[in-house]
């Protein structure tokens, strides 16, 4: 067992290197809020984002699992459950960054944004800053709410956390839809108020559940290493897992197909300039490594019914695809107002410290 599998599951190693690590990224995060305020804000959104992704993944995971009655997640039911507990982080994250950040963030919020283009003034009465404010705190808290709901906090000497009723979950996927959305809408798209794309909603869709299946994987196969006896990967459940994650890699791969193509071979003025800044000033290479990463590898490494059983393959895998997550917000978020690719610094910085602040509220709630 190697010093991750135990940090991840019992906390007993020494975490003082860690919490040193997170002091110093966030002081480099806060930082660059300083230094370059654009690259700093993107940095904090992206990691926020990522963060609040997997642990959303994790709780749509429960909810589909209870609302068509599956029951070969029982014995790994515990993971998705403490992933998704973790929401509130994130979303603590976000709660700052998208007000502070507003005007570095989003073209749009800048004063006299709307009168230099007429496109931005025809979204003014979505895009406008007390509305758009509003809603990112509707939809924050009707994440928690719907998370609270579906996942209750287990009492301290429970075994086994309490499984979450059908309606809850019922309503927990139908509203999941809808916020899902419209946080992709406003915090993601509307980082390039000029451009639109119908397909949006569910490409946010898409990626928060893939994140969800990749952070389970991951987290199910470390914590069957580590001998943690409330957690039962068996054959069964490490089949279906990689089952999923690599039908929901291939979904992502045609959702992000379908809207390069449409908008491709539309040529829509409105549209096309997405792309086609991602498409040239150096961003070539990592445009073209995203479907690489959270589509080729995993289709390819979970092709065949071995791999899908071997917990080293789906650990390597998990962890890819959480890389190709990662580099996903990372190409919706840093060329949105232009320039090149650098070294994405804050971004790194910002991830460490919203992983290392997961892990250690991870480590009061999940296992007892």
């Amino acid at each position: 067992m190697n010093r991750s599998e135990v940090l991840v599951t019992s906390g007993r190693t020494d975490s003082g290197a860690w919490l040193v690590a997170a002091v110093v990224c966030l002081a480099v995060a806060i930082g660059g809020v300083f230094v370059d305020p654009v690259a700093g804000w993107q940095g904090l959104l992206i990691a926020a984002y990522v963060g609040l992704s997997a642990a959303l993944g994790a709780t749509l995971f429960v909810a589909i699992n209870r609302v068509t009655g599956a029951k070969w997640a029982h014995g790994i039911h515990r993971v998705p459950w403490a992933v998704g507990r973790l929401m509130p982080v994130p979303a603590a994250f976000l709660a700052v960054v998208l007000p502070l950040g507003l005007t570095a963030l989003y073209p749009w919020a800048v004063p006299g944004a709307a009168e230099a283009s007429h496109l931005i003034h025809e979204k003014a009465a979505w895009l406008n800053v007390p509305f758009f404010l509003g809603r990112a705190g509707a939809v924050l808290a009707g994440f928690w709410v719907l998370t609270a709901m579906l996942l209750p906090r287990p009492e301290p000497a429970a075994a086994e956390p309490r499984m979450p009723s059908t309606p809850a979950a019922v309503i927990f996927v139908l509203l999941f839809a809808v916020l899902i959305s419209v946080s992709s809408w406003d915090w993601m798209m509307s980082l390039e108020p000029e451009w639109f794309s119908t397909m949006f909603g569910v490409y946010g869709f898409a990626g928060t559940f893939l994140s969800g299946i990749a952070v389970v994987t991951v987290v199910a196969v470390i914590w069957s290493r580590a001998g943690e006896k409330r957690i039962a990967l068996g054959d069964r459940q490490a089949h279906d897992l990689g089952a999923l994650l690599f039908g929901f890699s291939m979904f992502w791969g045609y959702i992000w197909f379908c809207q390069y193509m449409l908008i491709w071979y539309a040529n829509v003025p409105e549209e096309t300039p997405y792309f086609a800044h991602r498409l040239s000033h150096g961003w070539e290479m990592l445009f073209w490594l995203n479907p690489v990463v959270n589509f080729v590898i995993p289709f390819v490494a979970l092709l065949r019914k071995p791999a899908k059983l071997n917990r080293s393959v789906l650990l390597q895998v998990g962890i890819i695809v959480l890389v190709g997550r990662w580099l996903d917000a990372y190409l919706m978020v840093a060329p949105s107002q232009g320039g090149s690719p650098t070294l994405p610094v804050f971004a790194l910085a910002a991830t460490v410290v919203v992983g290392v602040a997961m892990l250690v509220v991870g480590r009061r709630n999940q296992l007892r």
